[in-house]
């Protein structure tokens, strides 16, 4: 059985695994104070921890990297930790449930958080990683009870609006994001989008916007006058694609995604209805296409009345049905909503998950994507690393006295025929270390 990283209570999951802005979000996030404690999942052997300099984990900061293959066939990378809080170091054993850290603010983010992830064999070098939450699940809290993966995860509730809503006080409304309209087309800069963002910072909450891509204005003008807009509101969330007027292709998707990227405008994603995002011309796009989430308009039996009370609920089929490659981060399931000062009908909205999880959504917050994580090391890095790993397994192998394995004395043909020693010098020589030199050729 296995350990679970943190204590109950100490922690919420502020980000999941999977797809996100483009890239892959190779973990799960657990937001909680710097100085949370944070565990051992399994035994194992440190290969990297206090020894690792500070800020040098492209991405994380510091980290805590732990190779439990041994124990449960996995290894553990813990980003973003508190530095001077880590007790651990590279060859140290640990057991499961001892502290090996604390959490901290480090590298690439939002705000404080402790970001994990789970590989499997041969490890973190090598193999693959996989979604902690179900792993993590079930497992043994620090302390010996038993935890889930401890995730705060509640339905938050929101508007989108534009200037059909002039007059709306947005903050009195009561709900808990608010997405506001740029523009439509290349022409058309929405009169209240600066006002509406004014209005709706006053709360504290979060806020993104949406353009509504048109097939006739270039893709340039809209995307120049989306950012006039941004910079306008004064930003402090990215932009959603509006892809629902007909004869929008995927090529015009794709391209307007690129135009505002290169503007330096936060795209999050794409806004459509599920089933004219399948009949695009030039076939259905994939999330990454639109900008990587997935806000769906799927109405169902449209029906009236305030905003909470008349939310389908987060079993309704409309979660699971995909546009694309992703199911919905985002579900907008009726414009016939009421909130305080607007009884006429506003479009209703719903996410699944926490504030700061919406947040990190509605603003590009951290990820730690695959090209963040292999940044930490060059294809020859990886080489060296993967050679030493073998290397160090056939020592260990030779050791439990495996008969499969051969030598000392003529060498091992498993390490190119080197002895123990010349084994040992190689390893030395890869890794980069002072002073040593490999005898024998590869």
């Amino acid at each position: 059985m296995v350990t679970h990283p943190m204590k109950p209570g100490t922690y919420t999951v502020s980000s999941g695994y999977g797809s996100r802005w483009g890239a892959f979000h190779a973990g799960l996030d657990f937001a909680c104070p710097v100085g949370t404690p944070i565990y051992a999942p399994a035994d194992g052997v440190v290969v990297q921890g206090k020894d690792r300099a500070q800020g040098s984990v492209s991405g994380f900061g510091s980290w805590i990297w732990l190779d439990c293959q041994a124990s449960v066939g996995k290894d553990f990378i813990f980003g973003h930790v508190h530095h001077p809080g880590i007790l651990v170091k590279a060859g140290d054993r640990v057991k499961a449930g001892q502290q090996i850290g604390v959490s901290g603010n480090e590298g690439k983010t939002t705000g404080p958080h402790v970001h994990a992830e789970v590989w499997g064999s041969p490890g973190r070098t090598g193999g693959r990683h996989q979604d902690p939450a179900p792993y993590f699940t079930g497992a043994t809290a620090p302390g010996g009870t038993t935890t889930t993966t401890g995730a705060t995860v509640s339905t938050l509730y929101g508007i989108d609006v534009s200037e059909w809503q002039d007059g709306l006080y947005l903050a009195g409304t009561g709900v808990d994001f608010c997405v506001i309209r740029l523009a439509f087309g290349a022409s058309k800069a929405d009169r209240c989008a600066a006002s509406h963002a004014k209005d709706w910072k006053t709360t504290g909450k979060p806020v993104s916007y949406y353009h509504y891509l048109t097939p006739w204005d270039a893709i340039a003008a809209q995307a120049d006058l989306v950012k006039r807009q941004w910079d306008a509101c004064g930003r402090g969330g990215g932009v959603w694609i509006d892809v629902e007027e007909p004869g929008i292709t995927r090529a015009q998707v794709v391209a307007f995604r690129d135009a505002l990227r290169s503007r330096g405008v936060t795209v999050i994603g794409a806004y459509s209805r599920a089933n004219f995002w399948e009949s695009l011309p030039g076939g259905e796009p994939t999330a990454a296409e639109g900008g990587g989430a997935i806000w769906v308009s799927h109405y169902g039996q449209q029906p009236y009345g305030p905003i909470r009370s008349i939310y389908p609920g987060d079993t309704a089929s409309q979660w699971s049905y995909p546009l694309g490659d992703r199911k919905p981060d985002l579900w907008q399931w009726t414009d016939r909503a009421t909130v305080p000062g607007w009884t006429s009908g506003v479009d209703a909205n719903a996410y699944r998950g926490s504030v700061e999880s919406l947040r990190a959504l509605f603003t590009g917050g951290e990820s730690a994507t695959t090209s963040e994580e292999d940044d930490m090391f060059t294809d020859s890095d990886r080489a060296a690393l993967l050679d030493c790993r073998a290397m160090l397994q056939t020592l260990c192998a030779q050791d439990m006295g495996d008969a499969n394995i051969t030598g000392p004395y003529g060498g091992w043909p498993q390490t190119g025929g080197r002895t123990r020693t010349d084994t040992l010098a190689a390893i030395a020589a890869k890794l980069g270390v002072p002073g040593t030199t490999d005898t024998k050729e590869n």
